[in-house]
């Protein structure tokens, strides 16, 4: 496997080297609109992750683009993730933010952990262990509600942080995050700003489904997964590439319910990246890279339908795993 130097230049569409050539013109149509160097941010964030490797070779070049594009979105959505992260910490030295200190914090804590589950998942992935995988995917997809039931309700933040032992923090879990609390206080939000993500809606179906499958990863089981999951490598077996699919859904509906509920983060991360110091560039694009992560997240439904999904509106539409087209068994 070849390596790269670390201080070698390198842009992404060396990386995904099968990537779209149309995705990867609207990258760079999107991020030099908005002022923002997708070469240095992608080489700090993602080259600078822990097991960083060049992707594996192939004996000939894929005839489906999908995995290196779906890669691609999944590692742009880490690297909002990431700036959202610093912002987080660099917000609460700041006086006259409309997100209270303690919900700032709160972003901080749960931003930082979604950062290392999303950097592991990733390894895991390209290291073909796909059961891990699944595991790790149920953790971000929870750490993503309760992230933004905190931003919701200031109170709810205020006693996440002042949990100051294990058995404290496992009693504020049980009494407002297990069992799907925090997604039905997400949910009651977004039903009254005209969006229907109840557990009676078609989205509401699909996210039980997933989550039961994800839950059973977790759980040991006679069905034999295990086998199934590791008939192929990345990018060829299909539960890997739905992982990344997933976790870049999840990550993309942060970002647009984050700024749908009106918290104030859109004015928030303004005001932060205005006296942002050493962190500027990943500052400046944390408030400016809204635009960036919407437009991805309707590049990502459309391939979907594209490639013969169900069509369903802002949610994975492929023919994988999380949306009716594999099954474990």
């Amino acid at each position: 496997m070849a390596t790269l130097a670390p201080d070698q230049p390198i842009g992404p569409e060396r990386f995904y080297r099968e990537m779209s050539p149309q995705l990867a013109a609207r990258l760079r149509q999107m991020w030099s609109a908005r002022g923002h160097d997708l070469d240095k941010l992608w080489g700090e964030c993602i080259r600078g992750l822990p097991g960083f490797r060049p992707l594996p070779m192939t004996e000939r070049p894929e005839t489906d683009s999908r995995a290196h594009d779906r890669l691609c979105l999944f590692d742009q959505a880490l690297i909002w993730t990431m700036a959202l992260h610093q912002a987080a910490g660099a917000g609460m030295k700041i006086d006259g933010l409309l997100l209270g200190r303690d919900q700032l914090c709160a972003l901080h804590i749960l931003s930082g952990r979604v950062v290392e589950t999303v950097a592991a998942l990733r390894l895991l992935v390209l290291s073909e262990l796909a059961v891990p995988s699944l595991q790790l995917v149920r953790s971000v997809s929870e750490d993503v509600d309760m992230l933004l039931a905190l931003l919701l309700r200031r109170k709810l933040a205020q006693q996440f942080v002042a949990c100051r032992s294990a058995e404290e923090a496992n009693d504020f879990w049980r009494r407002h995050i297990a069992g799907g609390r925090a997604f039905r206080l997400v949910a009651e939000k977004l039903y009254s700003i005209g969006l229907d993500h109840s557990d009676q809606s078609e989205y509401g179906r699909w996210r039980r489904e997933v989550l039961t499958l994800l839950g059973s990863a977790v759980h040991s089981s006679p069905l034999g997964q295990g086998n199934r999951l590791r008939d192929a490598a990345w990018p060829a077996n299909p539960v890997a590439r739905d992982c990344l699919e997933f976790v870049t859904h999840r990550l993309h509906e942060l970002c647009a319910w984050a700024h749908l509920i009106d918290i104030g983060l859109e004015e928030d991360l303004t005001l932060i990246s205005s006296v942002a110091g050493d962190e500027a560039r990943l500052l400046v694009f944390a408030a400016g890279s809204r635009d960036i992560l919407l437009d991805q997240m309707r590049w990502a439904v459309t391939a979907g339908q594209a490639s013969g999904g169900q069509g369903r509106e802002a949610m994975p539409t492929g023919p994988g795993l999380f949306s009716g087209g594999q099954t474990l068994h």
